[in-house]
């Protein structure tokens, strides 16, 4: 909104409702780039600490929403909530109900990247079965539970991700295909620092596999990263903001127990676990160890996937993303996950009926718990009470009090 209203990236115009929540992602950056905590005082100008790339792809949709909003409001305004950001919505204040805003938003991106992994399944699937594997996708995964209801940067990343997939997959007929997949690659850098794999690997596979499309490629992503590192050195004065600088000090070999306590709790803890919340996601992990999913880029991906896992693994000081819901980390990934599901879809009749059962089961599961997720309110006040989770990772072993099984919320 901010780009909209006042042509700029800094939110100084927004100071009280950033003072109302506690200056929350603010930084603040003097006229020598020089970047500061945010503690009520500013000798320079606030900028929102987060990457600049989701903010601008959302904004687009961010404005249409609003649009929609200020017509809507003859027939709202006759509405009214008890819960302030709904009243803020029926009253057509941007600023008291952004939340909403920023749902719709979000659900919109979730959307585009189910209908990109239906285009990309209806490759090798019947129709009807890409719809379950899209559906799947969209309800019972940290797609809809994460990405659907918030604007994290998992949530133009994921869709990003399923656009690149879906062009190189389509190379191998029209190789053209591969050299706008550079567009994407690159956007997902502006997006989240971590999405540098997307850069590495989906970089090395067109210089391996379309050798003489890599130029136009990177001429595709040119742009995108010239424009990017103008604007960070028109405010920072050097090529990355502060938080791409964050190191992997999980991978030096003095904190590799630690490292280690990271890669089995993104897995299987009670409460950030990828296969507690998306057990299916066993049969996607059996699909890339043996290699079931047969095209070119398959190994690719399970790679990506691979080096997603160790690297946010080794944020050993956040290694369960703090204060959110389940496995946010693989939100980024997730597409890839749901993909190599594909084979057991492909072959589904073959299969007993045993391990038709026990795939239902596991889907289901997981679409209760991401519904859950979605929507109650307990399983974030899980985060904090009874005590702070960055402060006391240990609850995310607890047994006795997953997340997804909240169920009380205890009175502030």
């Amino acid at each position: 909104m901010n780009l909209w209203t006042h042509g700029t990236t800094n939110l100084d115009a927004y100071r009280e409702p950033l003072r109302e929540s506690g200056w929350y992602g603010m930084e603040c950056v003097d006229a020598q780039g020089r970047v500061f905590a945010h503690n009520g005082s500013c000798n320079g100008h606030l900028y929102n600490s987060y990457p600049i790339g989701g903010p601008f792809l959302a904004s687009p949709l961010l404005v249409s929403a609003v649009g929609v909003m200020h017509l809507l409001h003859p027939i709202a305004g006759r509405f009214h909530s008890s819960q302030p950001v709904l009243e803020g919505f029926f009253e057509d204040d941007y600023d008291k109900g952004h939340a909403v805003i920023e749902m719709e938003v979000a659900s919109a991106f979730l959307a585009a990247s189910a209908v990109m992994m239906f285009f990309i399944a209806r490759k090798y699937l019947p129709e009807n079965r890409a719809v379950w594997l899209a559906l799947l996708f969209a309800t019972g995964t940290s797609a809809y539970s994460t990405a659907g209801r918030g604007m994290w940067q998992h949530t133009p990343s994921m869709l990003l991700l399923t656009i690149v997939i879906y062009l190189l997959l389509r190379a191998d007929e029209n190789p053209r295909l591969a050299a706008w997949a550079g567009l994407p690659v690159a956007l997902s850098y502006t997006v989240r620092p971590t999405d540098a794999l997307f850069v590495a690997i989906f970089t090395l596979y067109v210089a391996v596999r379309h050798r003489r499309r890599l130029a136009l490629y990177l001429l595709a992503a040119a742009p995108v990263a010239a424009v990017f590192l103008w604007y960070n050195f028109s405010i920072y004065h050097a090529m990355f903001s502060p938080y791409y600088r964050s190191d992997l000090a999980g991978f030096l070999p003095r904190n590799w127990p630690r490292w280690a306590v990271g890669l089995e709790g993104d897995m299987i803890s009670p409460s950030r676990g990828l296969l507690v919340y998306t057990p299916v996601f066993l049969f996607s992990i059996w699909s890339m160890l043996r290699m079931k999913w047969k095209t070119p880029l398959s190994p690719w991906l399970a790679m990506l996937a691979l080096a997603h896992w160790m690297v946010v693994a080794a944020y050993i000081g956040n290694w369960w993303a703090g204060h959110s819901y389940g496995p946010r980390f693989f939100t980024d990934v997730t597409p890839i996950f749901a993909l190599f599901l594909i084979p057991f879809f492909a072959r589904w009749q073959d299969l007993g009926k045993a391990l038709r059962v026990v795939f239902v089961a596991l889907a289901l599961v997981g679409v209760a718990i991401h519904l859950r997720g979605g929507w109650a309110v307990a399983v974030y006040r899980w985060n904090v009470d009874p005590a702070n989770i960055d402060t006391h990772p240990e609850r995310n072993w607890d047994w006795k009090d997953p997340q997804f099984l909240r169920f009380r919320i205890t009175p502030e």
